[in-house]
């Protein structure tokens, strides 16, 4: 497959056919404490019954992909999500992702703009279970907002990506670099979040943070917070965790990123420092950080990117990552009770 980047329609033009496709495959809970298991480290309370249907319900989904490649005699390959890894990438031309939104984001960190992704959500929630969440055990599954289809519909909707009934969404994502005293470390595109925080959750995360105007500009803003770390989005993740924050839902279209101090500790004479703490960077300009605590974590979208970091490291964010080109879901749109108000954006 060819790939070309076309200014004029603000698109990207593939060619007439994938050729190569990568299937990213998410091992289930059940393989999980089963591995735990065999360790004699199983919690007590696992619920084989359940894991292991839900296991099978994940598995079913494989082979109904695997059904949709063959019948359209793609050329496929498989991957653990766990073991996926560059080498696996090359020379693909459409990467498919299934499990859950954490199988998206973590296939995603692997590609640049060139490669298409599409996820199906393998095992995705019931109604019922939506409803009942007063029970003793949560029953929700994935939510899936990241996946253009389930295991339910993949078999009807899966062909219309492959026969190019559908074109994928481009979505923004963060470039993030640690600057070290010796090393500088560039960290994978944020599709979804990023969050900084000190590796104890009851400690104070301290830093000092730097709003950076795009190129032209003439001032720069910087001051120091207490807190218990601090949310970077994009316009994607901007509905999960910036949203139950308390942030602002964006265009799905977007391109710039919103942040928010957590639990942000003004003293009584820098009340003018609290609506600083949050807010929207349009896209050009950057978001800086000196880290001022003796260590610290940086999670990119969940739990399974962690990057370290140390008093002293200089951290930098921007909108300015190669795009993702995502087949999904027809996103919300932005409702008129959450506004993108101009008093949030402060550069």
């Amino acid at each position: 497959m060819s790939a070309s980047w076309s200014h004029a329609k603000s698109r990207l033009v593939f060619g007439s056919g994938f050729r190569k496709i990568l299937v990213v495959v998410k091992h289930s809970a059940y393989e999980s404490y089963k591995a735990l298991k065999a360790q004699g480290k199983a919690p007590t309370a696992v619920r084989w019954e359940r894991l292991k249907n839900r296991h099978d319900i994940h598995r079913e989904c494989v082979a109904s992909v695997e059904r949709v490649l063959t019948r359209h005699k793609s050329e496929y390959a498989l991957v653990g999500r766990e073991e996926l890894d560059r080498q696996h990438i090359s020379k693909v031309d459409l990467v498919i992702s299934v499990g859950g939104d954490g199988t998206v984001l973590s296939a995603s960190h692997f590609l640049g703009n060139n490669i298409p992704l599409v996820g199906v959500n393998s095992d995705p929630n019931r109604a019922e279970e939506i409803m009942n969440t007063t029970k003793k055990t949560d029953e929700r599954r994935s939510f899936g907002a990241l996946c253009m289809c389930t295991a339910l519909d993949v078999e009807e909707m899966l062909p219309k990506v492959l026969l190019r009934e559908m074109e994928p969404q481009r979505r923004t994502r963060l470039e993030t670099s640690i600057k070290s005293t010796f090393t500088e470390t560039k960290l994978p595109p944020t599709l979804n979040d990023l969050l900084l925080a000190n590796p104890n959750p009851a400690a104070v995360s301290r830093f000092r943070l730097g709003l950076v105007p795009a190129e032209g500009a003439s001032a720069r803003e910087w001051f120091n917070v207490w807190s218990s770390g601090m949310w970077v989005c994009t316009a994607t993740g901007s509905t999960a965790a910036m949203k139950a924050a308390g942030g602002q839902p964006m265009a799905p279209d977007s391109s710039d990123m919103q942040y928010m101090v957590r639990e942000h500790m003004v003293e009584a004479h820098m009340e003018h420092l609290r609506s600083k703490g949050q807010g929207i960077v349009p896209q050009g300009s950057k978001i800086e950080i000196r880290w001022n605590s003796k260590d610290g974590f940086v999670y990119i979208d969940g739990e399974h990117s962690v990057h370290s970091v140390q008093l002293g490291d200089e951290l930098q964010m921007s909108a300015n990552a190669p795009p993702l080109y995502l087949y999904a879901q027809e996103p919300p749109p932005v409702g008129p009770d959450k506004p993108i108000s101009a008093p949030w954006r402060h550069l």
